[in-house]
């Protein structure tokens, strides 16, 4: 697996705009069920940053021998970009000060850094995010405080419309 990310599309972050962040938990659910994966074939700009990957890697031989298999068919797809964000996780104080480059007030609306690093890589890069996280990210307090910022936080595939 880590071959196939490292194959990747990468960009840093000052380079990447418009793009749709894949929370980790949202990118395992969609593997786990083909029919997601093909929808999410369809959506274009799709990304996930190199702390969410790195997130992936580490859980990786958690999941089922079917959501690995998919996990593998849609990254030799090379539909996906990885974002290089420079902050890597379990690193708390990099993940802070990650958060408050991007907007000093998150951390209010997202408790956790973990949580709150890639909201703020969505800020910094103008870019929409799918999540799962209905505890930290997907919640009316988050969505209220991203419209400033002009980005939508979604947690099901109909909900953009491609």
């Amino acid at each position: 697996m880590k071959e196939l990310i490292a194959n990747l599309l990468a960009m840093d972050l000052s380079h990447a705009r418009n793009l749709v962040f894949l929370d980790t938990s949202f990118f395992i659910s969609c593997m786990e069920h083909h029919e997601r994966m093909e929808m999410l074939l369809k959506i274009p700009f799709i990304a996930m940053t190199s702390f969410n990957a790195e997130e992936l890697l580490h859980i990786e031989r958690n999941l089922s021998h079917s959501t690995r298999k998919n996990m593998r068919d849609f990254l030799k797809e090379g539909k996906i970009v990885i974002v290089n964000i420079g902050t890597h996780p379990g690193d708390w104080k990099a993940e802070r000060e990650f958060v408050e480059l991007a907007d000093p007030a998150l951390l209010a609306h997202v408790h956790d850094p973990s949580d709150a690093v890639l909201i703020a890589a969505a800020i910094r890069t103008h870019s929409n995010v799918f999540t799962k996280d209905k505890r930290h990210l997907f919640t009316v307090e988050l969505e209220e405080f991203v419209k400033q910022y002009d980005i939508k936080v979604y947690k099901e595939l109909f909900d953009i419309s491609v």
